[in-house]
C-alpha cells in the first residue's frame, strides 16, 4: 500500500449507509405529516369560506341557503352541489355570488353538469340544514384524513353517510367541522 492513501472500511461504509437510511425514513414521515397538515388546512379554509358565504347569503336574503330539492322537514347529510358552468348574470339570489372564484374553481366534478365542494383529501364536504350540532343554522364538515365518520366509524366509500352514522359519530375524532362535539 502506498503511504498517504486511505480507504474506507466496510464498517464505516455500512455505518454511513445506516445513517442515510434512518434520515430518509425520518424525512418520509415528516413529508407525510406535512402533507396531512396541508390537507387539514385546506379543508378548514374551505369550510370557513363556505361558512362565511352562507352567512352573507343569510344576511342579505333573510334566510339560510337551502339547496334545490332539499327537504328541511327530513334533514339529511348532502353534498353542496353547484352547476359546472354558471352563466354570467345568473348569480343574483343564489349562494354562488358570495363565493370567490378560487373556491368555485376548487370544486370537483360529480358528473357532466355538476360539481361539489371537496376537502383536502378529495372527498366531498357534508352539509346538513338545519344543523343538528351547530345550532346557528347548518352543519358543514369533512370526515378527515382517515375517511371515516368520527373515531374510526363507517368508511365513506359512498360520499354520503347514513343519517344514523351522521347523528352518532360525525364531528368526532379527526373530522373537521364548523361545530364542536363533546
Amino acid at each position: 500500500m502506498k503511504p498517504g492513501k486511505t480507504f474506507f472500511t466496510l464498517i464505516e461504509i455500512l455505518t454511513v449507509a445506516a445513517i442515510i437510511a434512518v434520515l430518509a425514513g425520518i424525512s418520509v414521515g415528516v413529508i407525510g405529516l406535512i402533507s396531512n397538515k396541508n390537507a387539514e388546512a385546506k379543508t378548514q379554509a374551505t369550510i370557513k369560506a363556505l361558512e362565511l358565504a352562507l352567512g352573507q347569503f343569510k344576511a342579505d336574503n333573510g334566510h339560510i341557503f337551502v339547496p334545490a330539492g332539499y327537504d328541511i322537514a327530513a334533514p339529511a347529510p348532502v353534498r353542496l352541489i353547484i352547476p359546472k358552468d354558471i352563466p354570467a348574470g345568473s348569480l343574483n339570489g343564489t349562494l354562488f355570488k358570495y363565493l370567490d372564484q378560487k373556491l368555485l374553481n376548487s370544486a370537483s366534478i360529480v358528473d357532466g353538469d355538476n360539481r361539489y365542494f371537496i376537502d383536502g383529501w378529495g372527498r366531498p364536504l357534508i352539509f346538513r340544514i338545519p344543523g343538528k350540532f351547530n345550532k346557528t343554522g347548518f352543519d358543514l364538515g369533512s370526515v378527515g384524513s382517515d375517511g371515516k365518520i368520527g373515531d374510526g366509524g363507517t368508511a365513506i366509500t359512498n360520499p354520503l353517510p347514513s343519517i344514523s352514522d351522521y347523528d352518532s359519530d360525525f364531528g368526532k375524532g379527526d373530522d373537521i367541522t364548523n361545530f364542536l362535539r363533546n
